[in-house]
């Protein structure tokens, strides 16, 4: 017990001013704590807060001193969008956690409005950095496994139609097929040579014409309609 008190105190040294606090709520104590472990581990410090009741995060969150929510896929789906739809209001990314990638349940996750997914199976030290530097850049993080499971759905039927009723524009595709593969919109403007005001203005209108709120929820249809199966 008293490991976990150093863990607390150590992470809240100095991280509460900055805003970049992790809520780290899993209602399992092995994970919650395994996660925090890590997270402690990594630079640039941030202040690590575990929670194990994910119904009441949102009100965790409403102090302003969290930047990212790191919750469970296996929480319940509809606690779990409650709790990504108030951290969207309150512009705090949400990193959902796989146990792994279920082919019945890849669909139902991947419409969460998360900022990016993160499977158990995969979880290191390198990876869990690298998922943080990705959500701080504005990137997609998402697994190889979750995002083949949903091209291979796209494929078995019923994306045509939903193809037909999307008009994109060939520029506003390719800029889909970017955001598919994480790029932010600064990555995206260096690789069409165009400023990140077009950029904005194209994901924009990909927005709109998906019928979406976000990037993650856009990446997601697009995967699961066949908009991105190709290539």
């Amino acid at each position: 017990m008293s490991d976990l008190v150093m863990l607390k105190e150590s992470t809240a040294v100095g991280a509460h001013s900055a805003g970049r606090g992790v809520l780290v709520a899993l209602s399992s104590e092995v994970i919650r704590w395994g996660i925090c472990n890590m997270l402690e581990r990594l630079d640039p410090p941030r202040h690590i807060e575990p929670h194990d009741d994910v119904a009441s995060a949102s009100d965790i969150l409403r102090s302003g001193l969290y930047s990212l929510v790191i919750v469970d896929a296996t929480d319940g789906e509809d606690v779990l969008l409650q709790l990504t739809e108030n951290a969207g209001r309150l512009g705090v990314k949400v990193l959902v956690l796989l146990a792994h990638v279920d082919a019945s349940a890849v669909e139902r996750i991947a419409a969460l409005p998360a900022d990016g997914f993160l499977v158990q199976s995969d979880l290191t030290l390198e990876c869990m950095n690298e998922t943080l530097e990705r959500l701080d850049r504005g990137d997609l993080p998402i697994p190889a496994t979750m995002v083949r499971q949903l091209m291979a759905r796209a494929r078995s039927g019923g994306a045509r139609a939903f193809q037909a009723q999307v008009r994109l524009t060939p520029r506003e595709h390719d800029v889909l097929h970017l955001m598919g593969e994480g790029l932010s919109n600064k990555q995206i403007a260096r690789r069409f040579g165009i400023s990140v005001h077009g950029v904005k203005r194209h994901v924009t209108n990909v927005l709109a014409k998906l019928n979406c709120p976000n990037r993650t929820q856009a990446v997601s249809i697009a995967l699961k309609q066949g908009l991105l199966a190709s290539g």
